[in-house]
């Protein structure tokens, strides 16, 4: 499965945005509406929902951009890199000869 998944990274951003607009006004704007029109209840326009709504968005719209600049270095202009395989042969740990006399001469 090699699909190419192309763009550029001001691209990338500019989804990132949309999307994240998007589905806040979808998801915050809903619940706000249906809670607004059902009951009257008015608590989800309050400045500290808001803010954390914000926080939320600028904070979703951060991993939506990182998110999408991974799938392309996977899958788009960035999959030619070459990540080859290097073995590396460590050196063997040698017993000196002085080492095993002087085990012998505590045994005795």
């Amino acid at each position: 499965m090699n699909h190419q998944f192309p763009g550029n990274p001001s691209q990338y951003l500019k989804i990132a945005i949309v999307s994240t607009i998007a589905f806040i006004i979808w998801l915050y704007g809903g619940t706000a509406l249906i809670l607004w029109l059902s009951s009257g209840e008015t608590w989800l326009l309050g400045w500290k929902v808001i803010l954390a709504v914000i926080v939320f968005a600028l904070w979703y719209c951060r991993y939506a951009y990182r998110w999408m600049m991974r799938l392309d270095g996977q899958y788009g202009s960035g999959s030619g890199w070459d990540l080859s395989e290097t073995t590396v042969k460590l050196p063997e740990i040698r017993t000196s000869n002085h080492s095993k006399a002087s085990q012998g001469s505590r045994d005795s």
